[in-house]
């Protein structure tokens, strides 16, 4: 018969598990679940996954899982933190932070020395009732609008020009 002691000790160590995401993240329930492979072969489904508040991803299979086991019951375990050693950003610097998608590499990197990047083989859409730059603004590409363009309250496209070798002024641009 063991102590008390060494009971609370196995407990303990039970508490926390490493391993390895082996199937799709279910979601079909309110809170996602996943199948883990934790050490000496021992399989646990229907893992919950918890995640902070307003950040959301879906690990894939294959990804690290840390696993805490409520009061050391391997039956009663929860997904607390989730890693990904095939995809993450290998060029970070101290004090960087960098959001990325694990498959097409896509990234929004919050660098140490204030400036932020954002990079994508894709699309970036930005969808709001309004935009503001309070910065000068460089594009290296064409610029393309389906709407006016204004400078300060001449439009690009209802401007009209002085004329002055003839009375008038020019007609709309073209």
């Amino acid at each position: 018969m063991s102590s008390p002691l060494e009971r609370l000790g196995r407990r303990m160590a039970m508490a926390l598990g490493l391993g390895r995401q082996t199937a799709d993240t279910n979601e079909a329930a309110s809170t996602p679940t996943l199948q883990v492979a934790l050490a000496d072969e021992e399989i646990r489904s229907d893992v919950p996954v918890v995640q902070q508040a307003g950040f959301r991803s879906r690990p894939l299979p294959g990804s690290d899982i840390v696993v805490l086991f409520q009061g050391g019951d391997r039956t009663r375990g929860v997904a607390i933190a989730t890693g990904d050693q095939r995809s993450y950003p290998r060029d970070l610097q101290p004090g960087d932070v960098c959001l990325y998608h694990l498959v097409n590499g896509a990234q929004v990197w919050l660098k140490a020395d204030g400036s932020i990047a954002i990079s994508t083989s894709g699309k970036v859409n930005v969808s709001a009732q309004e935009a503001a730059f309070n910065c000068p603004i460089t594009c290296t590409s064409t610029i393309t609008a389906q709407g006016d363009i204004k400078a300060g309250n001449i439009s690009l496209q209802q401007h009209k020009h002085p004329v002055t070798t003839a009375p008038g002024t020019s007609g709309t641009p073209e």
